[in-house]
């Protein structure tokens, strides 16, 4: 589901025309090195600024204006200073060395040690046109002993590099991969309209029933902290082959049974299936886009959210009305079919560090002696990075002050478009519609996307001219302007629609409308929430993003068991004021960080360790 921030250029390389004699002399006068502690830079990195790499990023990024200089000779002249839990360099030598303590380095330390190792090998690493690869050797320490083995990198017009695909096949994967999200959003929110048939069909309460949409958001509040550590094992493209297949065998069930709790068991593990079109399309553009291109292709992901909602919900409830429930499950696995039969056709892996890695094991098998990628060496055991990534998340949510407050106030206008679900039709109804008439309504949502997705130009022209005050690289917070925004929009237009949707009074024109507003305010801050947390997090942008998903879905399964008995209960206008006066009290959250983002970031405990003084 991201935008990192661009690396700061890096320094040009030595002239290739440099001798091997000089660089040794020049080694000589080198001082050695001393354990290195976080953060930290490796010594012949002292005169370059360090990168911030994105948790995507930091194994995918080459920059192609560095010149190859000559290959550094291989020595076992000096040893190296080893540290227990930290990372050192040969000092003095023409050999990396990189010794103990590999797997127990922190993940800061082990991304740091990637990317220092990546530039060295981009500036001093030896192009093999044979293999299309960039190498250098090294002395490491995997758990077995020293051993010497070559680290191999892109060199920068590799075509197998995701980066340097063709932009038609950018897209092609893209869209291939937003139709993943744009179903599994429709078979969601098409619970809320189907609950006006569905309770009868199967013979429960319309609380029972609505845990169609419950357990489903609950298995994907949860299953990407699996699935993350997964994707940087096998990578992207299996998952998304595997859990495509998974999804469309579980709408079977759903087409020729009546027994409600075996479907309620069939959504739970198809929500499982069906979470990687809200967690892992934000990584796949990340692996496919440079920073700079990467605000279109995240509108196109946000605006298929919004249209999944906007147009299966109204359609969904005329083939519920007209042909009934069980056609309604029909469309919806025709749908998962195709989207089985394009996954197959069209994606690709496209995670650049497992790509580079199987490279090098293809290597290893051909030439007998052991290749592995800057990635490789911080790879640890899958137990490992679930634990991580099951606890760091709610660990955010604790430590992490702006992650908090983003994920509250996300969270809760993600549940509103749940929310207005019930609302639309309660409030349409009494104008006189039918439900599939009132379900129709929802097309505002798809509108709202498209005017917030227009609005997203303007929010990268504030963002570029941000970044060129700031030397190329803006503040996380310039991602929140039209964020900021749209958090007012939100209730303004939320309490327009509460004293205006009255039949007989206003017309109906006029709620719909500000639903619009809306809407169109809950896209922006939803975009806005998604680039900065990638901005202000960067490598650890994976576990910030699960935090507010995790809130974000919670709270969406949770909100629709009440809504609609909030809404008869308190009456239309009323409920709708209090969900404007929680949105106005949550919207000050994008303008406090926006006035004091910056030293929020300071005092971070993660973030401090990514930022130096601006």
């Amino acid at each position: 589901m991201l935008e990192p921030t661009i690396p700061h250029d890096l320094e040009k390389s030595r002239d290739s025309s440099h001798s091997s004699s000089t660089a040794a002399e020049l080694s000589k006068n080198e001082e050695p090195e001393s354990p290195l502690r976080p953060p930290y830079r490796s010594k012949y990195l002292d005169s370059m600024e360090s990168p911030s790499i994105s948790d995507s990023e930091h194994h995918d990024t080459f920059d192609s204006t560095l010149t190859t200089s000559r290959p550094r000779a291989f020595s076992k002249s000096k040893s190296p200073h080893i540290a227990s839990s930290s990372q050192t360099y040969q000092s003095g030598g023409d050999l990396s060395r990189m010794v103990s303590g590999l797997s127990r380095m922190s993940s800061r330390q082990a991304n740091q040690l990637e990317s220092d190792l990546r530039r060295h090998i981009s500036i001093h690493g030896k192009r093999r046109h044979s293999a299309g690869i960039m190498e250098d050797r090294a002395v490491v320490d995997l758990g077995n002993g020293e051993e010497e083995v070559i680290i191999v990198d892109w060199i920068p017009d590799d075509p197998d590099n995701p980066f340097n695909w063709h932009t038609s096949r950018k897209y092609a994967i893209l869209l291939t991969c937003v139709f993943i999200t744009f179903t599994g959003a429709a078979s969601l929110v098409s619970v809320g309209i189907l609950s006006q048939w569905g309770p009868g069909y199967f013979d429960v309460s319309r609380e029972v029933f609505l845990l169609q949409l419950t357990l489903p958001m609950m298995a994907i509040a949860f299953t990407p902290m699996v699935l993350a550590p997964l994707s940087e094992l096998i990578g992207r493209n299996m998952i998304y082959q595997i859990t495509s297949v998974v999804n469309l065998l579980l709408f079977i069930p759903q087409c020729l049974s009546k027994n409600h709790n075996g479907i309620l068991t069939a959504r739970f593990f198809q929500g499982m299936a069906s979470s990687v079109g809200n967690s892992m399309v934000g990584g796949t553009v990340a692996d496919m886009f440079y920073p700079r291109q990467r605000g279109i292709a995240m509108g196109v992901f946000s605006v298929m959210i919004f249209c999944a909602q906007g147009s299966g919900i109204p359609a969904v409830g005329w083939i519920g009305q007209n042909l009934g429930m069980r056609w309604s499950y029909i469309i919806l696995t025709v749908a998962a079919a195709l989207n089985v039969i394009l996954n197959a056709i069209v994606l690709r892996e496209t995670r650049a560090d497992v790509l580079l890695s199987r490279r090098a094991k293809k290597l290893t098998k051909k030439t007998g002696k052991k290749h592995l990628c800057a990635a490789d060496l911080q790879k640890t055991s899958f137990l490992t990075m679930m634990r991580i990534s099951l606890i760091r998340p709610f660990q955010y949510l604790i430590t992490e002050p702006i992650v908090t407050a983003l994920s509250a106030w996300i969270g809760f206008a993600w549940s509103c478009v749940f929310i207005f679900g019930s609302s639309v039709i309660l409030v349409f109804e009494a104008y006189g519609f039918n439900p599939a008439q009132a379900a129709s309504f929802e097309v505002t949502l798809a509108i709202a996307a498209f005017i917030g997705f227009a609005c997203q130009f303007h929010q990268d022209h504030l963002y570029r001219k941000a970044a060129k005050k700031n030397n190329g690289k803006a503040p996380p917070e310039a991602r929140l302007y039209w964020a900021a925004y749209g958090g007012l929009m939100f209730p303004l237009f939320c309490f327009i629609y509460a004293w205006t949707a009255r039949a007989g009074v206003v017309h109906w024109a006029v709620p719909a409308v500000c639903l619009v507003g809306c809407y169109t305010g809950i896209f922006m801050m939803y975009t806005g929430v998604f680039t900065y947390l990638a901005d202000a997090y960067e490598i650890y942008s994976s576990s910030a993003q699960a935090s507010q998903s995790f809130i974000r879905n919670l709270f969406s399964g949770l909100f629709p068991l009440f809504s609609k008995q909030m809404y008869q209960g308190m009456g239309y206008q009323y409920a709708s004021t209090l969900v404007a006066v929680i949105a106005l009290i949550l919207a000050a959250a994008p303008f406090l960080l926006i006035i004091y983002g910056k030293k929020l970031r300071k005092r971070s405990k993660v973030c401090s360790t990514l930022y130096k003084e601006d």
